[in-house]
């Protein structure tokens, strides 16, 4: 019995999705904030997405530079998706949509 409550509860977690992002904390978000102070304010994503590495010769050596691709999908109470691009942990880009 309990190991079916265990297995219930896991299922039931593993359905939940985050929350979208409501307005007053998406007016705070902002390029160049690190990805634990995003993850902090906007609270976990819906959805992650890693990008390609690229390298970079220079005179100083090669360097390496990370993309990754946080979603939070919108629902009905909030209709807007809000997408946030990371470069090597640092946010370069937010982007909000409105679900049709």
């Amino acid at each position: 019995m309990k190991r079916l409550l265990a297995g219930l509860l896991l299922a039931a977690s593993a359905l939940a999705t985050a929350a979208p992002i409501p307005f007053e904390v998406y007016i705070k978000l902002h390029n160049g904030m690190s990805e634990a102070e995003l993850v902090s304010q906007a609270g976990a994503p819906d959805y992650s997405s890693d990008g390609p590495t690229t390298k970079t010769k220079s005179a100083t050596g090669v360097t390496e530079s990370n993309t990754r691709a946080l979603s939070w999908i919108a629902n009905d109470t909030i209709p807007y998706t809000t997408t946030v691009t990371l470069r090597n942990g640092v946010v370069v880009d937010i982007t909000r949509d409105k679900k049709l």
